[in-house]
């Protein structure tokens, strides 16, 4: 019989659904085995199951002992609802998502420091006939402040923007563009993960009811999400969607080809 020092091997080599397999062998002879309850709640959580996983939190929580603090991994997600109050607003329409860029705010904070620093080291700037303004000044003003705002303006261009998930269905805003669909167009959901854990790996797909061809295709893994109260994001589409799966990855769309910004010019013509 395999133990738990084979599951985290499977989990090490990649094969979370492995790892599975044993910590369900594990848990039905044992279970109130603490160990095992939190690796299949981490493997859960990892595959999108993120309910299920935190039900096992919960379990975890009333087996273990108080010098086993199990309570960490809950207060990560309290404290990510608490963000879905920052990241995302509530109105008649439905609740907003709103993309969050570490990158923009780096960018915007140079151009502000960059704006501010050409002002305060050339004062006569403005004192200057077009002809005779000095080289240095072109040059930082160059560097401290078209530079910065011209990589904020493309950023701004890229990807999501904001996202509406309402009564009415979903928005997703892009750029200058914007897709959308309404709940009876949408049929069911599939969850794609990587069974490899180390490839932070997560897919949200949305499938049409009539034609079965892939709506949205939103990133929800840790580092990459689309949105940052990512758990609640999901929870929410699937409150209106019940019907979901979840699958490896590859089983359901492939990651170049059907990404949502792929699909920009397909989905166009019905936004």
């Amino acid at each position: 019989m395999k133990h738990l020092k084979d599951a985290k091997l499977l989990i090490e080599e990649g094969d979370s659904a492995g790892a599975m397999e044993v910590l369900e062998n594990l848990l039905s002879l044992s279970p109130r085995n603490t160990e095992a309850i939190r690796m299949k709640a981490f493997i859960l959580d990892a595959w999108g199951r993120f309910d299920e996983s935190l039900s096992l939190l919960h379990t975890l929580g009333k087996l273990s002992s108080s010098e086993e603090e199990p309570y960490a991994e809950l207060d990560k997600r309290i404290d990510e609802d608490r963000e879905s109050l920052i990241y995302s607003r509530l109105t008649p329409e439905g609740r907003w998502y709103f993309q969050f860029s570490p990158l923009q705010m780096l960018i915007s904070l140079i151009g502000l420091m960059g704006c501010f620093l050409f002002l305060i080291t050339s004062p006569t700037f403005f004192e200057h006939s077009k002809s005779s303004i000095p080289p240095g000044l072109l040059f930082s003003f160059f560097t401290l402040v078209v530079i910065p705002w011209f990589m904020l303006l493309l950023i701004n261009m890229h990807g999501i923007k904001k996202i509406l998930v309402g009564l009415a269905g979903i928005q997703v805003f892009y750029g200058m563009k914007k897709i959308e669909y309404s709940w009876e167009q949408m049929g069911h959901v599939v969850i794609e993960y990587d069974p490899n854990l180390k490839e932070d790996y997560l897919h949200m797909i949305v499938y049409s009811r009539l034609t079965r061809e892939p709506l949205f295709n939103f990133d929800i893994s840790k580092t990459k999400s689309v949105v940052r109260a990512r758990r609640h994001f999901v929870r929410l589409i699937l409150s209106y969607i019940d019907t979901v799966s979840y699958v490896p990855r590859g089983k359901a769309t492939n990651k170049e080809e059907n990404t949502i910004n792929s699909n920009n010019n397909k989905n166009d013509s019905a936004a």
